[in-house]
C-alpha cells in the first residue's frame, strides 16, 4: 500500500544487543500495511537490522536469517570464535566487531552504506570527541562495526583517523537524525524503566544495565526535543545485550509489536490523510 500524497514514513531503530531483534516484528508490520520506508537511522544492532531492511529484505526476510543463525548456535558460535580469534579474558572482552559483523550479517549487503535501497544513516560514537557521529555514505561494514562496537564487549573502532565505540553511548534512538516532516517511527528496545528489583548484578550485567539506564535518560531527553510520530517498545528488552541464542524467545516476547505497529501506524497515516 503505497503512500503516494502524503508524508514520508522513516525509522529510527535503537541500539540493545539481543534486544533488538524486537525490531524484526515492527518490520514486519509496515510490509503487512505496504508502506515504503523513506529514511532509517539506527545505533548498534538497529544500525545492523536496518541496514538488512535498507538492502532489500522484508522483516520475513530477517526473521528467517536470525533464527537459521539459531538453529545452528554451536556453528555460529564456533565461527565467531575463529572469526573474532579469541586470545584469552582480556580478548574476550575487547573482540574485534568488524569480525562479528562478518559472522551475523546477512548476504547481499552493499559495500558502501549510499548503495543501499533505502538510505540509511548509522549512528557511532566519536571516543574522543564525546559526540555522535552519523555515517550516510562510505564503507558499510567498518560503519556498522563502529556502531556495535559496546565498551566491554568490543574494541573501538579506527575509521578515517577517529576512534568509535558504540552509537547508543551517545543517541540511542536517533530520531533527531530523520527527515524534517516525515511520519516519525521511533522503536526502543533497550531502555528499562525502573523496577523493584533487589539482586546484585553481575559484572557484564552491571555493564550493559548501566548503559541501558543511561540510555533511558537519553531517551527520555529525545522524546522532550524530537518526539516521534509513533513509538514503539517491543517487550524484548528483558533480555541480555548478549543472549542472541535465545532468538526464538525474544521474537516471541516481541511479536506482540507487530500489532501494536499495525494499529498505530495506520492511525498515524489515516490522521494524516494518507
Amino acid at each position: 500500500m503505497s503512500r503516494s500524497g502524503g508524508p514520508a514514513v522513516a525509522l529510527a531503530l535503537s541500539g540493545g544487543g539481543a534486544a533488538g531483534l524486537g525490531h524484526i516484528p515492527v518490520l514486519e508490520a509496515l510490509d503487512d500495511l505496504g508502506v515504503a520506508v523513506a529514511a532509517i537511522a539506527g545505533s548498534s544492532v538497529g544500525a545492523l537490522i536496518g541496514a538488512g531492511y535498507a538492502a532489500g529484505m522484508t522483516g520475513t526476510d530477517l526473521r528467517d536469517h536470525v533464527m537459521g543463525l539459531a538453529r545452528s548456535p554451536s556453528k555460529t558460535a564456533r565461527k565467531l570464535w575463529k572469526e573474532l580469534d579469541f586470545k584469552g579474558l582480556s580478548a574476550i572482552l575487547s573482540a574485534d566487531p568488524e569480525a562479528a559483523i562478518g559472522v551475523l550479517e546477512p548476504d547481499g549487503l552493499p559495500e558502501r552504506i549510499e548503495d543501499l535501497r533505502i538510505p540509511l544513516t548509522v549512528m557511532a560514537t566519536d571516543y574522543h570527541a564525546r559526540a555522535s557521529r552519523a555515517f550516510t555514505e562510505g564503507p558499510l561494514r567498518p560503519a556498522l562495526a563502529a556502531s556495535i562496537a559496546i565498551p566491554g564487549v568490543f574494541r573501538p573502532v579506527s575509521l578515517g583517523g577517529r576512534v568509535y565505540v558504540d552509537g547508543g553511548v551517545t543517541n540511542n534512538l536517533p530520531l533527531d537524525r530523520l527527515p524534517e516532516g516525515a511520519l516519525c517511527i521511533g522503536v526502543d528496545v533497550a531502555s528499562e524503566p525502573p523496577s523493584d528489583a533487589t539482586e546484585v548484578p553481575g559484572g557484564m550485567a552491571a555493564t550493559v544495565g548501566s548503559m541501558r539506564i543511561m540510555m533511558r535518560a537519553l531517551l527520555e531527553r529525545t522524546l522532550e526535543t524530537r518526539p516521534p510520530t509513533v513509538l514503539i517498545e517491543p517487550a524484548s528488552r528483558r533480555f541480555g545485550a548478549l543472549e542472541f541464542w535465545k532468538a526464538a524467545e525474544i521474537l516471541e516476547a516481541a511479536d506482540h509489536a507487530r500489532e501494536d505497529t499495525r494499529r498505530a501506524v495506520a492511525r498515524a497515516l489515516e490522521e494524516a490523510g494518507a
